[in-house]
């Protein structure tokens, strides 16, 4: 057998979405706009924290919105570690929609029903773009963590466009809950999804909040 210059650097990236916030409960489009989380999801924050506490991690990196970053404060201050913002991790910028529900969408702007929401007037980010930069963030930091096991604390729709990216064969309609883990595993530039939307450590009762991001 041909000899190796040493070990393959394995990357683990552990991505988490935010804890619940009014507006997911509300079924809101909350883009851009910072929006506290609940009570509820302050303990679910708590309650994940609780849980990657019990591994080994090098880094957290969180999305500047305040609902990823204090979910990403408190999962980091229970790892011991700091964290690090990046816009790059916001979730998709909904424009003039953004605190809309999707009733309330359909009443104000008819026009952009069945159009999902690409209109040109719309002043929604294209999901391409939101794609683009969630895998420019995840190349940046695997570039700079070779090796390492990594949490980032993102957005529903973020997680799912860089997921679609990843494996085309994801379906980009997947629930991603609040406070879920989801395990990639980085070998070369082979990834592996190891698990998705794990929500096994929250034992309160869920609210159900669609598909609200």
């Amino acid at each position: 057998m041909p000899e190796t210059e040493g070990p393959v650097a394995f990357t683990q990236i552990c991505l988490v979405r935010h804890g619940e916030t009014a507006w997911n409960r509300e079924q809101r489009l909350q883009g851009h706009r910072d929006v506290p989380l609940t009570d509820l999801g302050q303990q679910q924050a708590e309650a994940v924290a609780r849980r990657l506490a019990e591994g080994r991690w090098d880094a957290v990196y969180s999305s500047d919105l305040i609902r990823a970053r204090y979910t990403a404060e408190v999962i980091a201050k229970a790892c011991g570690i700091n964290f690090v913002t990046d816009p790059r991790l916001r979730e998709r910028s909904y424009g003039q929609l953004e605190g809309l529900t999707r009733t309330e969408i359909a009443q104000r702007y008819p026009h952009l029903v069945g159009h999902g929401w690409e209109h040109e007037h719309s002043g929604v980010e294209p999901w391409e773009r939101m794609a683009d930069r969630a895998q420019e963030a995840l190349a940046d930091m695997t570039a700079r963590h070779k090796g390492s096991r990594l949490i980032v604390v993102s957005h529903g729709g973020w997680i799912r466009a860089l997921l679609g990216r990843l494996f085309p064969n994801w379906d980009l309609k997947s629930p991603i809950d609040n406070t879920s883990i989801t395990m990639l595993h980085q070998e070369g530039d082979k990834w592996r999804l190891l698990v998705a939307n794990d929500i096994s450590h929250l034992v309160e009762p869920r609210i159900s909040q669609g598909d609200v991001v």
